[in-house]
């Protein structure tokens, strides 16, 4: 609808998976400016489907602003935006993280082409009180009994680093980078590619939820501090709310098969700059907790179920949270990044 008011043009490109209700499910792509354009502003949603609520409103919201009648005037003759809906459209059908293959996508792009992928010891630690089998719910207990064992001897990054950069043992575990690419990652490939052959200069905004605090947003640089594409979005955001990835004292780090950033390959633009914006929910230690209990629910529970359906709920509510406070801060911020990042666009170089 939203594309429609504006006078935009967008296509689906349905994947095989069918939805929770047996609906047919797509990744939906708008765009406008250049044909052929020699700089780019491409803008991610839903790669973690849980998160795609929040970052579908954000991207309707820029359509309405900048887009009347299918124009922009503020937009440059060589400028092209590329608007993705629901990268993990069945993750967002099933408020699940994970797509139909329990595989998380932004830990698989280009799997098809690693023919050796990195080792996880530490996860392969936590893996079984990770994912717990049996026929009750896992209590928090006894994740924290092994957890905070493995925090004394290695300290809490560690953990946080083995739990989340990704794993490629275990297909029935938390963040697996697949054995294969996805389909929605092969799509989305030949989507970019299609549309921004040649170009030159692309900036990509990955849209996320649920890391830093509640109401506030962190910056994701995926590049070292002090590299000259770092200093970049430093002039183009708010500086205090980048975040370098690969610093020592990052809170987060760097994951394998990231999408935003291995997008580069399809395109092969002479500079590709990423950021991803995290909007902050709920700590840390309360997201694994949803997690973990959400994922015992889809491989042992049943969704149908009370007590079963509010552990998916607040799995959902960790990532978009239920809350109107949230939202209208969710919104604003979106509103500044976005806006910030097509402006970028219009007078980059």
């Amino acid at each position: 609808w939203t594309c429609r008011h504006a006078g935009l043009t967008w296509a689906a490109h349905p994947i095989s998976a069918r939805g929770a209700h047996g609906q047919q499910l797509s990744l939906d792509v708008a765009s406008y400016g250049a044909i052929r354009p020699r700089r780019a502003l491409v803008i991610l949603t839903g790669v973690h489907g849980d998160e795609g609520f929040s970052s579908s409103t954000l991207l309707c919201d820029a359509i309405e602003r900048w887009v009347v009648a299918g124009s922009d005037p503020q937009l440059a003759d060589d400028v092209a935006v590329l608007m993705v809906h629901a990268v993990n459209p069945w993750g967002m059908s099933y408020w699940r993280r994970q797509n139909e293959s329990n595989v998380d996508l932004n830990r698989n792009w280009g799997r098809d082409e690693r023919t050796e992928v990195p080792d996880n010891p530490g996860y392969d630690i936590l893996h079984s009180v990770l994912v717990p089998g049996g026929d009750q719910v896992p209590s928090p207990e006894s994740l924290f009994e092994v957890t905070r064992s493995l925090i004394d001897q290695h300290g809490y990054a560690w953990v946080k680093s083995a739990v989340s950069e990704g794993q490629f043992a275990h297909p029935d575990g938390l963040y697996f980078g697949g054995d294969r690419t996805e389909e929605s990652n092969r799509i989305l490939a030949r989507v970019v590619a299609d549309r921004l052959a040649g170009v030159d200069d692309v900036l990509v905004v990955d849209l996320h939820t649920g890391h830093g605090d509640f109401g506030t947003y962190t910056l994701l640089s995926h590049v070292p501090e002090g590299h000259p594409d770092d200093a970049w979005l430093r002039t183009v955001f708010d500086a205090d709310r980048i975040e370098c990835t690969a610093s020592a004292n990052a809170t987060t780090g760097p994951k394998h098969g990231q999408i935003a950033v291995g997008l580069n390959d399809v395109v092969a633009a002479a500079t590709w700059r990423t950021v991803t914006m995290e909007l902050g929910t709920i700590s840390d230690t309360r997201m694994i907790i949803n997690e973990r209990a959400e994922h015992w629910v889809h491989f042992h529970g049943d969704r149908a179920t009370p007590e079963h359906a509010q552990i998916v709920w607040d799995h959902r509510c960790g990532s978009t949270p239920d809350d109107a406070g949230w939202e209208a801060s969710a919104r604003a911020h979106g509103i500044d990044v976005l806006d910030a990042a097509r402006h970028a666009m219009r007078s980059a170089a």
